[in-house]
């Protein structure tokens, strides 16, 4: 897996720090297919992108939980009937400003008829 902080979120986080005091609450998860290029291998992901290349699926997350002092987890569950028959391999966490402030590539996994759960980190 390949993961990088984005600009967006440094930006945010060097505005807070400096005079807002607040920072957006994430608050989605979202998960394409355009994480690997023509051959299967896995792309750095940019830190400055401001969207998936390839995003099939956006919503609020499910689930999260603390890590470490410094790293939290979040999770999403694709419900049995959706993404059928796609393969995912990307994945972004997006804030209340629909910032994508992480972003993860990974070799694709293919989604079935069956609930699954992505989980993305968020480490600072």
């Amino acid at each position: 897996m390949k993961q990088v902080i984005t600009e967006a979120k440094r930006k945010k986080i060097a505005k807070a720090l400096h005079d807002t005091g607040t920072i957006s609450k994430i608050k989605y998860i979202a998960v394409g297919s355009g994480g690997v290029d023509e051959n299967n291998e896995v792309l750095s992901p940019s830190e400055t992108a401001t969207a998936l290349k390839h995003e099939l699926l956006r919503k609020e997350y499910t689930s999260s939980q603390k890590i470490s002092d410094t790293c939290y987890e979040y999770t999403i569950v694709i419900e049995a009937n959706e993404l059928v028959g796609e393969y995912i391999s990307e994945i972004a966490l997006i804030d209340e400003d629909n910032d994508i402030i992480a972003i993860a590539n990974f070799l694709p996994k293919g989604k079935d008829q069956m609930e699954d759960s992505f989980a993305i980190q968020d480490m600072y």
